[in-house]
């Protein structure tokens, strides 16, 4: 029996998700949905910086890739997912490198259709490089260094944060006071990146933060 609910109680979910959506966007807060590579990392980093920042749960929808692992397949269930629930105002993906992000980049950039009729959203394709281990690691250092893998990367982040588990749920609350810092050093980073014209290391993440401010209540007044 619980099982033949299942379907309704998703609806259900949807639409009170949605209904909580609306109230938002007439308050004048954006909504926003994050589609995440990582089942846990990167939406415990997430979910804790919209805590952080005054944010409130249903202005932010995070959902894990699931199946989908690299930037093609995690643009295409983004994409999926706001068909079926279009009123959102700003979409992501937060990814690792991957061999195909060309590829992803020009899929996101196809315009959908908001709910209103009259906006175009496309996907805003978040990626760090090599991996999103790298972004943490600007929290407490800055660094040049083209790590060789990913892992290179996650023994770099324990010399700061040594009990380092990608599940962790206390995430942001080890690293989130290095925010500012962080993004101090992406900045730091694209110029010297710029200069020496190569790709990586790097991160698209301040940008994800900076458009989830403006749904912040200590930003708004709210």
């Amino acid at each position: 029996m619980a099982r033949d609910n299942q379907p309704k109680h998703r609806q259900l979910a949807r639409e009170q998700a949605r209904l909580a959506r609306g109230r938002a966007s007439r308050a004048g807060l954006p909504s926003f949905l994050i589609v995440c590579e990582g089942r846990e990392t990167e939406p415990n980093y997430l979910s804790g910086f919209c805590e952080a920042e005054l944010i409130n749960g249903a202005n932010v929808h995070i959902r894990s890739g699931g199946a989908a692992t690299d930037p093609v397949a995690l643009v295409r269930r983004a994409r999926s997912l706001f068909e079926t629930d279009r009123d959102y105002d700003y979409v992501a993906v937060v990814c690792d490198e991957a061999p195909n992000l060309t590829l992803a980049a020009d899929l996101a950039a196809k315009a959908m259709r908001h709910a209103d009729g009259k906006r175009q959203v496309h996907v805003d394709l978040i990626v760090s490089r090599p991996c999103i281990e790298f972004w943490l690691l600007l929290h407490f250092e800055y660094s040049t260094r083209a790590f060789a893998t990913a892992a290179d990367a996650v023994a770099t982040l324990r010399r700061h944060v040594t009990d380092y588990d990608k599940a962790d749920r206390r995430l942001f609350a080890k690293v989130g006071g290095g925010v500012e810092r962080a993004i101090g050093h992406v900045q730091r980073l694209k110029r010297d990146l710029a200069a020496s014209g190569a790709r990586s290391p790097d991160s698209d993440m301040p940008r994800l933060l900076s458009e989830l401010r403006k749904a912040s209540r200590r930003e708004s007044g709210r």
